[in-house]
């Protein structure tokens, strides 16, 4: 009888306590896709399409990430680059190579999307448990979307070969915060300690909490991270320049940081009371907080010291953006986690952190079409393609280069180009009238490097253009482009200043 009392109130617990398991799970689902669908509206925002993902492959990307892992497999997570290894990004890398060509932009997106989500998912960890969870997931919510609409470029943004800025705040909130997150977390605080130096710039707070908290795995793992990190970096052959003499330079480069780079003296009105409000705020922070904001100096100035040399030109809204990234978003971190827990002065800088977004909010990041999709349909026809990345460079367009070995015969599609003058020709198109895009290719003999040009006109469309650089010598021309499905000319330009052109086998290939 007693066992089967027993039993009951076992039995009436757990049905209780079911549909509660099943709410929570729910509330969570429900943050989740909401937040994904936030970030997802503002990146259409930022970008004025919703077709970003295509262009968004970015550098390293390709010849770095993507071909290390084709020619390198697994050996590829070991492989350092800039002095440093890379293991997030090249992770990813191993698993695009999985994918057809096509998906490679979306698998490196997911990358760069998952970073930011373990972005919230950190911020929520930190964040004070008193309150609505409600609210507490909103200030997550608020917190990320002032990191991604803060004053910036768009550098770091989309892409797997910058989501490591954008790891190195969930490394500093791990850090700073150890009590908060448990030995499951150290396979993530591993592979973040070993993608670029933020170990290194971090290792010193972890010890400092750790010590003062006495929690060791966490500050063991940076530890390990950070050693490996050195050795690669003592190893590596990266140029160490002079230092700027100019202290006009440097006091520049401050007044920049604290300003947001923005000249609006509204906006530098703002920016210094929000700086201000914040250092008067680190007074009545714990001291978990406050290393927050250490970390955020750290990686300022470890910035400042990479472009020691001239730190005067960079901004967050122009070169070197990415600098700014870490430093500004851990400060917007601190202040919302400070605001929560009812801060005053840190409440008014939330609030006058709106004022430098605010200026910048309808400044859409710039995203040049690099025609990836038709350089991907164009390698069924060429043995070896180089497809050009941003950025676009003088002389080096980041090309990801692609073999292929079934090769098929575009000779229906040759052409002979007629000359207009020593480096133009023109091109018949007509063939191509239903595509929705097309590729010139040819081998050339340039006597001069350059640029060489494709534009394409038409009476119903406005004319557009194509280039890509390439070194003197004997060159393989691949230009692809999308199009509208209408009837175009195309003119073949070398626009390289008084070079000559040695043009063969061209062909206009419909794709």
């Amino acid at each position: 009888m007693i066992v089967n009392l027993q039993y009951r109130r076992e039995r009436d617990l757990n049905s209780v306590g079911q549909p509660g398991v099943e709410r929570q799970a729910k509330k969570e689902l429900i943050i989740w896709i909401a937040f994904i669908c936030l970030i997802l509206l503002g990146l259409a925002h930022r970008y004025n399409n919703y077709n970003f993902i295509v262009n968004s492959l970015w550098a390293e990307d390709g010849p770095i990430f993507f071909n290390g892992a084709q020619d390198r497999g697994l050996a590829s997570l070991a492989a350092p680059y800039a002095g440093y290894l890379h293991v997030y990004a090249r992770a990813f890398a191993l698993v695009a190579t999985i994918f057809p060509l096509s998906a490679l932009p979306y698998v490196y997106f997911s990358g760069w999307l998952l970073s930011i989500v373990l972005v919230f998912w950190a911020i929520r960890r930190i964040v004070p448990s008193c309150g609505s969870e409600w609210v507490n997931a909103a200030t997550a919510v608020i917190a990320v979307g002032l990191m991604l609409y803060q004053p910036h470029s768009g550098e770091t943004i989309l892409s797997l070969t910058n989501a490591q800025w954008w790891l190195a705040l969930i490394l500093a909130m791990i850090c700073c915060f150890p009590t908060r997150f448990g030995p499951r977390c150290l396979p993530l605080v591993a592979v973040i300690s070993l993608t670029g130096p933020f170990s290194i710039l971090y290792f010193p707070v972890a010890a400092f909490i750790g010590m003062r908290e006495k929690q060791w795995r966490i500050p063991l793992v940076v530890c390990a991270g950070a050693a490996i990190q050195i050795y690669f970096l003592l190893t590596s052959p990266r140029a160490i320049g002079q230092a700027d003499g100019n202290i006009y330079h440097w006091i520049t480069a401050i007044v920049t940081f604290l300003t947001f780079g923005i000249k609006s003296w509204v906006v530098r009105i703002a920016a210094i009371a929000f700086w201000v409000l914040l250092t008067v705020s680190l007074f009545r922070a714990d001291m978990n907080r406050r290393m927050l904001v250490a970390c955020a100096a750290i990686v300022y100035a470890a910035g400042l010291y990479s472009i020691k040399d001239m730190p005067s030109v960079i901004s967050p809204i122009g070169n070197g953006s990415r600098y700014f990234v870490v430093p500004y978003a851990l400060s917007i971190a601190y202040v919302m986690l400070q605001a929560r827990r009812g801060d005053r002065f840190a409440i008014f800088a939330a609030i006058l952190l709106a004022v430098p977004v605010a200026n910048r909010i309808n400044k859409n990041f710039p995203q040049e079409a690099r025609f990836y999709e038709q350089y991907v349909a164009l390698l069924k026809y060429e043995s070896s393609l180089k497809i050009p990345l941003a950025p676009s460079v003088p002389g080096n367009d980041w090309p990801l280069e692609i073999r292929n070995q079934n090769v098929l015969n575009a000779s229906n599609f040759a052409v002979e180009p007629t000359r207009v003058d020593q480096k133009t020709f023109n091109l018949s198109a007509e063939s191509c009238s239903e595509a929705d895009g097309v590729a010139v290719v040819l081998d050339a003999v340039q006597s001069l490097p350059g640029p060489v040009v494709v534009e394409w006109f038409s009476p119903e469309v406005k004319p557009s253009s194509a280039r890509r650089s390439y070194p003197a010598g004997s060159n393989r021309i691949q230009i692809a482009f999308e199009k509208e499905k209408a009837p175009i000319d195309i003119r073949l330009i070398f626009a390289a200043e008084g070079g000559e052109a040695e043009v063969s086998n061209v062909k206009v290939i419909c794709l």
